[in-house]
């Protein structure tokens, strides 16, 4: 799958929030009303219903990262929703959509709570305390998620960088920083597969948060967590990605505050952690700390 299909709703999504008319808006719209019946789309059809010219949907297609009408068609197979629609029984009425929908996630919960240990929660916050720079790798599904994380973490006085994918291209806009974390959430293990080859270039130290990676995708990390048992499986009702992930960011940013904080003044204590960005002209299988005391990282040679 392309990395098309994490962004593309995404995209559509800013251009309906964030614009109030013209022939983007116009275009979004009928691509939206037509997305179950893609086959029905064409310029012809896109010029006459929207209301634009034949080089408006070109510019549109540029817009969002296509070359042509019939590439961004293709690209509405793939498109990665919150819920997997694709795996939804469309016959199912809303009282038995609640009851298994009630089912699962209480299944979800069980499954996280018998996983995520509180010695667990201490190692990940312990890794975010002694990394100078922490990054964590999203897609934009997940990221409003992460984001009341990052700003949890603000009241402890560490300073956390979401990085989400831009216009459906993995996240990569990204320097070499100096004593890094990079945590990657990838719920189905899609987005982890996809992601750039800068990244396993980089010398970070790399973990993943997971519920369906295989173990091939998570050989390439430091270190791989677990959401669930069921490696390569299938988020149904999207109850992973949109619960799981919350409680467990949401646990850790409590274990984090509770142990590292800062009393008194949290925001402006000795734990603030402004991150440091460096020139790096070689790699680096480790990092060997300043005059300043700096805590020092071993990576995996094999795996940086």
């Amino acid at each position: 799958m392309s990395n098309h299909g994490f962004g593309l709703l995404n995209i559509i999504s800013s251009i309906i929030n964030e614009e109030r008319d013209g022939n983007d808006v116009a275009i979004a719209r009928y691509l939206i009303s037509n997305l179950r019946n893609s086959e029905a789309i064409n310029v012809s059809a896109i010029t006459e219903r929207a209301h634009v010219t034949r080089s408006a949907v070109r510019r549109f297609c540029n817009r969002l990262g296509y070359q042509s009408l019939s590439e961004l068609k293709n690209s509405f197979s793939q498109l990665v929703f919150p819920s997997d629609f694709r795996h939804r029984d469309p016959n199912l009425s809303f009282n038995e959509y609640r009851a298994e929908l009630d089912i699962r996630m209480m299944e979800m919960y069980a499954e996280v709570e018998s996983r995520i240990s509180d010695a667990l929660l201490d190692e990940l916050a312990y890794e975010i305390a002694q990394h100078r720079n922490v990054e964590l790798l999203c897609t934009n599904n997940v990221s409003g998620n992460l984001m009341r994380f990052q700003q949890e973490m603000f009241f402890a006085g560490k300073i956390v960088r979401l990085n989400t994918q831009d216009n459906g291209k993995p996240p990569m806009r990204v320097e070499t920083y100096h004593d890094s974390l990079v945590i990657v959430v990838s719920v189905s293990g899609m987005f982890a597969r996809e992601l750039d080859e800068r990244m396993w270039g980089r010398t970070a130290k790399k973990v993943l948060i997971t519920a369906f990676s295989s173990k091939d995708t998570a050989s390439r990390f430091d270190k791989a967590y677990y959401l669930s048992g069921r490696g390569d499986g299938i988020d149904e009702l999207g109850v992973y990605s949109k619960y799981a992930i919350t409680y467990l960011f949401d646990l850790l940013s409590s274990r984090y505050i509770t142990k590292y904080k800062t009393p008194g003044n949290p925001l402006f204590g000795p734990t603030v952690s402004w991150p440091e960005i460096i020139e790096q002209k070689s790699p680096a299988s480790r990092y060997t700390p300043s005059s300043k005391g700096a805590p020092r990282v071993e990576h995996n040679p094999g795996r940086a």
